[in-house]
């Protein structure tokens, strides 16, 4: 569908402009001009990763589908278990190799963790999540075969409900989830409501939709703004927690404007082949990201108004690019 080759492609180009703006968030002084800057960009794409996860279930959770277990496993797990293998190898290499240019001892217990958290690197986790989350949908298939349409709208509800409790619980310092394994029970409330999406007219307008969209952007930025100057920073990352209670909304929002744009970017060839090589962007794009931050370009280096903007770009073209070639190359084009 031509929304969801555009929803992707917006998405991924989200998620670049995020990590970039992010930096800024955490490097600038709370409340100078610059943190400001960092702050309204990066609550402005908090919607990347929850609109990705609705995507999948938009294309995965059709009841019709007739797969048995082992055709679902072999067709999902085989096209996600080659690139977390090789992109977890190759992080943990980037990581030891950059440690050893700073002069860091190989720190092999640190690598180790991180594999086994599920975080070999900071954006891998994604992957990790939609692994376990992709074990569980032949079932939640059935679940929403044999429910009416009411009864999964209150199924995605109540999950939201426990999903938003949980990330305060884990904010406030109440427990922390360890297990990787857990992490996408969080998300399935998303995963479901995009078949739900997929599958139903969108009454609300435009105008509406965009904004509850801008209002939920807003929202994002003060209310990271009023709890790190209340509590710290950490406090204020609160409001960019995927679940958070005013992300969720921003999140929902936009996967409804999304569908409602039905033309292709640039032409319907065009739209498809970029959004084939999203997965490729994202496991490529930090090694871009910080490339230009160790020479000097990054988004602190000038005016973070322009520098932000920019540098999303030509790490997007950049990644882009790379794994255009990768997918054109034998043996090795299964790695994304």
């Amino acid at each position: 569908m031509v929304w969801l080759d555009n929803s992707r492609i917006i998405a991924i180009i989200a998620v670049v402009f995020l990590h970039s703006a992010a930096g800024v968030v955490t490097g600038s002084p709370l409340g100078t001009q610059s943190w400001w800057i960092g702050n309204l960009y990066d609550s402005l794409v908090r919607w990347c990763v929850p609109v990705f996860v609705m995507i999948s279930g938009a294309l995965l959770l059709d009841p019709g589908k007739k797969e048995d277990l082992k055709v679902f496993y072999i067709k999902r797990l085989s096209r996600l278990l080659i690139p977390i293998i090789f992109w977890s190898a190759f992080f943990l290499m980037w990581t030891a190799i950059k440690g050893a240019m700073n002069g860091e001892p190989l720190r092999t217990g640190h690598l180790a963790k991180g594999l086994l958290s599920g975080r070999p690197y900071y954006h891998m986790w994604f992957l990790y999540m939609i692994l376990s989350l992709y074990l569980f949908t032949p079932f939640i298939r059935i679940i929403i075969s044999a429910s009416s349409r009411y009864e999964i709208v209150a199924l995605v509800t109540f999950l939201f409900i426990f999903s938003a409790l949980n990330a305060i619980g884990e904010k406030l310092g109440l427990y922390e989830s360890k297990l990787f394994i857990n992490w996408f029970l969080y998300f399935l409330p998303y995963f479901i409501l995009g078949h739900i999406v997929k599958t139903s007219k969108i009454t609300i307008t435009k105008n509406i939709l965009f904004m509850i969209f801008c209002m939920s952007v807003f929202l994002t930025a003060l209310g990271c703004y009023i709890f790190a100057v209340i509590k710290g920073l950490e406090a204020g990352l609160y409001f960019y927690d995927y679940l958070s209670i005013t992300v969720m909304p921003m999140s929902i929002s936009i996967f409804c404007l999304l569908k409602l744009w039905i033309n292709p970017i640039g032409n319907e060839s065009l739209s498809k082949g970029i959004a084939a090589l999203t997965l490729g962007v994202y496991l490529i794009h930090p090694v871009f990201l910080e490339a230009i931050i160790d020479a000097g370009y990054g988004p602190l280096s000038f005016n973070q108004a322009v520098s932000i903007p920019v540098t999303s770009t030509v790490i997007f073209v950049m990644s882009l690019g790379v794994a255009w070639v990768i997918s054109k190359t034998p043996y090795i084009k299964r790695i994304i």
